[in-house]
């Protein structure tokens, strides 16, 4: 254990294993190797040691205890079952040992048996050292849950009443109350108990739908409108101060009662200064009629308020302000819709009514970006940003601004400039703080630059540190227990559960997959990347210096010591990996155990497998595909690859062979790339995912058609779905491509997304 624990693994690891060889049989040596195992992350293989272990002494609380959270861990209920009936017929009157087995049963869904644990422990509980007031009502509340859980509602309901006097979360304790009044068909009692809630809190949406439910009335349904309106307005006069009671009727609302609703909303809006009223709306804009409603109404304030100073239905004049946040409003809009001249036109004149509001400048640093105009939207961020030093939002939009125009050196220096004064290295601090924004971004810079290494780098540090947030769960196995925080613990797992499901761990996963393939190609083809090696400077410090004297960001006193933090700089590390695959391997198995149900999963996969001559996997990704999407654009791609794959392996076993392209054939039968692109000829989608497919299988045949596909890619038949990021693809992969006449294909592509994206830099 020392060995493991002084960076001398692998000498840690010898001497265990020769501990082992010396006494096979010895549970100290086999915990001593589990523990070492959980400590490397290797969970599964820790799970057996401890197991072994208890072989040699069963009765070895510390094992059990330790194999029981790693089951927890590793969701093992019925295992999980077993472990805590051990340990509570070893020590019963320990309060997390029988805690644990009820929680073990509730992973389970014996929720039955988990209501007689806590029942048969309860009054000894109250006994115990160290339980307070708080303890109890914790384990009481919890206790009702699952009597709820297990579906005996009006009991639950008794047994809430009897245990109110203990119960020191009073708001909790109200809403199980209404919770459950509603579910026992007490629904006039439940409105009751709403009321009182929403008297607590009257912007908790939660409690306003539950005393609308009350009311027998369901929000969702059109039939059902008015009445709810009715409820809603009776709330809005005993709480006019809720936001959230103003803003409701507008979610389901339609016609005239959506118009009167979005005017209540937007005049109190523009009064106020509200800078996010765009942001609150942006919800309602997936209805195309609301968002048609909402333009007009706004547009008709702004002619209101330039015209006489106030609105149509007022005597008094408004502050000059409320026409500049219409104005901002509308810029908005006209952006959303992807009219950005005509919005950089309006956020131009609300600039104009007062160039001291920073909101106004990042708004049309939004635009620019949304317009393709990425240096323009950099530039006018950064100008945001010198108006309020101080804000650290800002500046934070700066800095991914910066990167998204891939000028990282200036990204970083903005970057450290809000890290703490006293870090010993303000970018280690970045990475140790994990704010995984800046990283993922950092890493797509790098990308965008060519530099594979530095991009991997960064992604890894992004999946880093969601491994992190997993395994920090494993604390809460053992602290929950004795701190009796149940109802959190569960909580906790529920959200540990979904953790690598996350849109910045998605996108950094697919980034490193991506990545990797690329290595893995380049290296094929006999052009491997080379890891960029720049002059090594001095990590910042303290003072935000280095000691060459650059990135002065802050001032400080004597300058720190500087300490080697990051041994590999650069990435070597994953670009010379041995088997780029395999390192690209792991986080398609990690997507596939999360995101099996999103297409991206299985097309990432399908580039890995087929890469590692794994035909049936491709052929499962392939079938997975379909199974979600049967017309989704890539399918056809992806069949034609597999089988020209197999067509070229002559090593391959022919039975195997014959078998994959008769099931191909069933699914597929002779359909051609080409034949897909012109089957769906109105679809860029269809077009990009030939293309692409075109182009990794080579050959001058097929590389000129991607060339003539992709060059059209901003024609007027592909509709809304040209996209800035969808044009940029095409550019990338008609680059890609290559070939004699790479340049006059380039032009044309360029010369039609100028029409679709005028103010964009990017052609």
């Amino acid at each position: 254990m020392f060995l493991t624990n002084l960076d001398r693994k692998d000498e840690g690891y010898e001497a265990i294993k020769h501990g082992l060889k010396i006494s096979p049989k010895s549970a100290l040596s086999w915990h001593i190797y589990g523990i070492v195992n959980r400590g490397d992350n290797k969970f599964e293989e820790a799970i057996t040691c401890y197991e072994e272990a208890l072989k040699g002494d069963s009765e070895n609380i510390n094992i059990l205890r330790d194999l029981a959270h790693l089951q927890a861990y590793m969701r093992q209920p019925t295992k999980l079952i077993e472990t805590r009936k051990k340990l509570v017929s070893l020590n019963s009157l320990f309060v997390p040992f029988w805690l644990g087995l009820a929680h073990a049963y509730h992973m389970a869904g014996k929720y039955d048996m988990a209501i007689k644990t806590i029942s048969a422990n309860e009054e000894q509980f109250k006994s115990e050292p160290g339980i307070g007031p708080y303890e109890i009502s914790e384990l009481s509340m919890y206790k009702n849950w699952l009597i709820e859980l297990n579906g005996d509602y009006q009991q639950a309901l008794e047994h809430l009443k009897e245990i109110r006097p203990k119960i020191l979360d009073i708001t909790g304790w109200k809403e199980q109350k209404a919770n459950l009044l509603f579910k026992v068909g007490r629904k006039e009692a439940a409105a009751m108990a709403y009321q009182e809630l929403i008297e607590r809190n009257p912007d908790n949406k939660e409690y306003i739908y539950g005393y609308i439910s009350c009311n027998g009335l369901d929000a969702k349904q059109a039939e059902d409108e008015d009445a709810v309106l009715d409820v809603v307005r009776t709330l809005q006069q005993q709480f006019p101060s809720s936001n959230t009671l103003r803003f409701m009727p507008l979610t389901f609302c339609n016609g005239e009662n959506f118009v009167k609703a979005a005017e209540s909303v937007a005049k109190h809006a523009l009064r106020k200064g509200i800078p996010s009223l765009f942001n609150s709306m942006k919800v309602l804009y997936g209805d195309k009629a609301k968002a048609k409603a909402l333009g007009e109404l706004l547009d008709g304030y702004a002619v209101q308020l330039r015209d006489t100073k106030r609105f149509s239905d007022s005597t008094d004049d408004e502050a000059a302000s409320a026409l500049m946040w219409c104005t901002f409003y509308l810029a908005q809009h006209w952006d959303y819709h992807g009219d950005h001249e005509r919005a950089l036109q309006l956020i131009d004149e609300a600039a104009k009514m007062s160039p001291e509001t920073v909101e106004l400048f990042a708004a049309k640093a939004k635009i620019l970006k949304h317009a393709g105009d990425i240096r323009g939207a950099r530039d006018t961020m950064d100008f945001a940003r010198q108006m309020d030093l101080k804000d650290r939002y800002v500046n934070t939009k700066a800095v991914k601004y910066m990167l998204r125009n891939n000028d990282v050196v200036e990204a970083e220096k903005n970057m450290v400039l809000f890290v703490r004064d006293d870090a010993s290295h303000k970018i280690q601090e970045i990475v140790d703080t994990q704010a995984i924004w800046y990283m993922r971004e950092r890493g797509h810079a790098y990308r965008r630059l060519g530099d594979v290494g530095r991009a991997l780098k960064q992604y890894h540090q992004v999946l880093k540190s969601f491994d992190t947030y997993r395994t920090d769960e494993y604390d809460f196995h053992s602290y929950s227990l004795r701190k009796v925080t149940m109802k959190a613990y569960v909580d906790i797992l529920k959200w540990e559960d979904e953790v690598y499901s996350n849109s910045i761990y998605v996108d950094s996963a697919r980034a490193a997959i991506e990545c990797y393939v690329d290595l893995h190609d380049r290296k094929a083809a006999g052009n491997p990347f080379v890891a960029v090696v720049e002059k090594k400077e001095k990590p910042l410090t303290r003072n935000g210096s280095s000691k060459q004297g650059q990135h002065n960001l802050a001032a400080g006193v004597d300058e720190a010591k500087v300490a080697e933090v990051d041994k590999d700089p650069n990435g070597a590390t994953y670009v010379d990996a041995e088997d780029h695959l395999a390192e690209a391997l792991k986080y398609v198995e990690r997507l596939e155990s999360v995101l099996g149900t999103q297409p991206t999963t299985h097309t990432l996969a399908f580039e890995v497998h087929l890469r590692m001559k794994k035909y049936f996997l491709a052929l499962k990704s392939i079938n997975s595909l379909k199974a979600i999407d049967e017309g989704h654009p890539s399918l056809v791609p992806m069949a034609v690859r597999l089988s020209k794959g197999l067509d070229s392996d002559d090593s391959f076993a022919a039975p195997m062979k014959a078998a994959l392209k008769a099931q191909l054939n069933k699914s597929f039968g002779e359909v051609t790339i080409e034949d897909a692109i012109k089957a769906n000829d109105q679809s860029l989608a269809f077009a990009l995912a030939g293309s692409k497919a075109l182009v990794a299988m080579g050959g001058d045949a097929n590389l000129e058609l991607a060339r003539s596909v992709l060059s059209k890619a901003a024609s007027e038949k592909y509709g809304e779905s040209r996209t800035l990021s969808n044009l940029l693809e095409a550019r990338d992969l008609l680059i890609k491509a290559g070939g004699g006449s790479l340049e006059s294909h380039v032009s044309e592509l360029a010369k039609d997304a100028k029409t679709v994206f005028p103010l964009s830099t990017c052609f």
